[in-house]
């Protein structure tokens, strides 16, 4: 039986002062460790995991978080790429927290379009981002927003963010804004710092 060869093969670290996700702490400012795998096929086709030590709020809330990917990828020019592909994010010690989405992506030169469609109830996303590389650095902006859970319009926000990545001697230093603005309470409402270090490597 011949195995496919995976084309691309990477395990990446991270240490984030905080885990921010959709504008979102998800950490309460704690610092969160992270790693991620990945894999991708000549043919487009790409898999994942990742897990994170995120989402401790409190007690009852989950201590780490493990998720996995897989879809696929075409590329139609150097600037222009379509993607979609399956998400479920677990927490093994709350599954009552768990949820699964469809995510299509459309890439154009420096921008990426991204819709996130919701299982089982969980609203769908939207989120439009702008990428610049310059050097061995990098700018981007970002615009999400959340549909409103089970038509609460009260429920969920939109985020923005910008930031800057920029590398030296093999490590990824991050620096990066956000601010959640929720369509409810003004109380939800937050904003602020996040600085992560990652070290991406292929085998």
């Amino acid at each position: 039986i011949a195995f496919p060869i995976f084309a691309e093969r990477e395990i990446e670290f991270s240490l984030n002062s905080d885990s921010i996700w959709r504008g979102i702490t998800q950490n309460d400012g704690n610092p969160t460790l992270g790693a991620n795998l990945y894999f991708s096929l000549d043919n487009g086709f790409f898999s994942g995991t990742w897990i994170e030590s995120c989402c401790s709020d409190t007690l009852s809330y989950p201590t780490r978080e493990i998720g996995f990917y897989a879809g696929y990828e075409k590329s139609f020019s150097e600037d222009i790429a379509f993607s979609f592909n399956y998400v479920g994010t677990n927490y093994p010690n709350s599954k009552i927290d768990n949820y699964d989405e469809i995510e299509i992506n459309l890439l154009i030169y420096d921008f990426e379009i991204s819709y996130f469609k919701g299982l089982d109830n969980f609203p769908d996303y939207y989120e439009l981002s702008y990428n610049y590389d310059f050097f061995n650095n990098s700018v981007y902006l970002t615009y999400g927003d959340f549909d409103s859970y089970k038509n609460d319009n009260t429920s969920n926000g939109s985020n923005y963010s910008f930031g800057i990545d920029f590398l030296l001697k093999d490590f990824t230093f991050s620096l990066n804004y956000y601010y959640f603005n929720a369509n409810g309470l003004r109380d939800l409402d937050d904003d602020g710092v996040v600085f992560s270090i990652s070290k991406k490597t292929s085998f």
